[in-house]
């Protein structure tokens, strides 16, 4: 009964092993595929964000493989962390990319570390001892019983370690939907991006012209007021239709549009009622 006790306690110990170092591969897959985004970004600033999303992942990684026993991934862990606290902040994109490259290299060896742990199989040896005092058939009983609980014990085990291969599949498929879904909104920002720039350049083309075109007007209009001997016009126009480019930013291409045309019609409208007022005198 005492051996069968700690048989028990063993197995349930071993599968609390295998279930944290089950957690700790999906957070080292998790700092994976943020490394591999830090690695792979253009910008700046996603560089630094990504990375810092793997150290995250990659504490967790730690806290969990140090609760296992996979001492083996400890290294691993660390080289990592110190190279994606580097690529974190770095002193521009290129070291940026440096500590990630290297970072994502030891991810690569954790992760097969880590699969090592995940997938072999806890093994548990049991040593039975006959009292003298016994009789030959209590003996050849108990033996028969310690049999039948380890094998019993082992088909629970192997159905332990299939449930957390489906587990580790499933936590891939996981990673894998992750990457997608982080892909496919990179692609939207990208779209949105380049839009946005299309759309802003059509505003500063119709800007530049709407401005000239009105510094064209005025200039028209103060020569027929000088022939016309009407005053009043000259005195209205005074300029100012200029605009700088950075208001650009906050408007659409609809509103640059409205603004220019609200602009026009209320300048022809002065020139308009001063000349009227000159036909007057």
């Amino acid at each position: 009964m005492k051996n069968l006790t700690l048989v028990v306690l063993f197995v349930l110990l071993s599968n609390f092993g295998i279930s944290q170092c089950t957690s700790a591969y999906s957070q080292a897959s998790y700092a994976l595929a943020h490394t591999k985004k830090s690695l792979s970004s253009d910008n700046f600033d996603h560089q630094k964000y990504y990375a810092g999303r793997a150290i995250e992942a990659l504490e967790k990684a730690k806290t969990l493989v140090e609760s296992c026993g996979c001492n083996e991934a400890t290294s691993s862990i660390i080289d990592a962390l110190d190279n994606m606290t580097q690529a974190e902040d770095p002193v521009d994109w290129e070291a940026g990319r440096f500590y990630a490259k290297h970072g994502y290299e030891y991810l690569q060896t954790l992760m097969s570390k880590l699969d090592i742990c995940t997938s072999s199989s806890a093994t548990v040896n049991y040593e039975t001892t006959s009292t003298p005092a016994s009789p030959t058939e209590t003996t050849s009983s108990t033996t028969t019983t310690l049999t039948a609980n380890t094998s019993n014990t082992e088909g629970s085990l192997q159905a332990q370690q299939q449930q957390l291969e489906l587990e580790k599949q499933k936590l891939l498929e996981q990673q894998r939907l992750l990457e997608e879904k982080i892909q496919k909104q990179q692609q939207l920002a990208e779209k949105a991006r380049v839009n946005r720039q299309l759309e802003l350049e059509e505003q500063l083309k119709l800007k530049h012209l709407a401005e000239q075109s009105l510094f064209n007007l005025e200039r028209e209009y103060k020569e027929l007021a000088h022939t016309l001997n009407c005053s009043n016009v000259e005195a209205l126009l005074k300029g100012g239709y200029s605009r700088e480019d950075e208001v650009l930013n906050n408007e659409t291409l609809a509103q640059t549009r409205a603004y220019y045309l609200k602009l026009t019609t209320e300048t022809q409208q002065k020139i308009v009622d001063a000349l009227s007022a000159c036909s007057t005198k």
